[in-house]
């Protein structure tokens, strides 16, 4: 028997008890008949229940995602401010980001260099409502990642951009596309 096969019916076997199969298995001892109904059994168990468990844990984190767009959205016109990580306080791009998704139950670090190391890189192309779009501004040259946003779809993304101006949606023009460092999922 292989040692690839080996391993799999004795795991098999260890899941649906049956501790005689897995030590002939080991021995490398023929076995007549097995029951498949177990083995199909733990093979749903095993290997299908975690691809649906998965599946819905993937819906709900889009869910918060979205969600977390949502919240952006309502502190539009909300005045940028250096530092600033509430609705009465202002935001900066990082804080406007950190508020919406702690307001969605997912915890987010502080700054837009942190948030881009916290995320899964993700093709431009894919990007759905939620994730995270990292931008490098002339403003800061010290640090690769200087700004963030949130994806709303349909090329637009949501961002506190500067002192003097308030949270807004912008597009992905020109401007933006040239300063796009990446794009994150959580």
């Amino acid at each position: 028997m292989h040692r690839h096969n080996w391993t799999f019916t004795t795991i098999f076997c260890v899941l649906i008890n049956l501790p005689s199969y897995s030590v002939a298995a080991e021995k490398n001892k023929k076995i007549q008949s097995i029951d498949t109904s177990m083995l199909e059994l733990a093979y749903q168990q095993l290997v299908l229940n975690h691809t649906e468990k998965t599946k819905q844990l993937q819906t709900q984190q889009n869910h918060l995602k979205q969600r977390a767009a949502i919240i952006a959205k309502k502190q539009l016109k909300i005045r940028y401010r250096w530092g600033g990580a509430s609705p009465k306080k202002g935001f900066d791009c990082s804080g406007l980001i950190q508020y919406s998704f702690k307001k969605a139950n997912i915890s987010l670090p502080r700054t837009a260099a942190s948030q881009y190391e916290k995320t899964k890189r993700i093709p431009l192309a894919q990007m759905q409502t939620g994730d995270l779009i990292f931008f490098h501004t002339p403003r800061r040259k010290h640090v690769r990642v200087n700004h963030v946003g949130i994806y709303l779809g349909k090329n637009q993304f949501i961002h506190a951009p500067r002192r003097g101006k308030t949270v807004t949606i912008a597009k992905l023009n020109k401007y933006w596309k040239r300063k796009i460092v990446g794009a994150g999922r959580i």
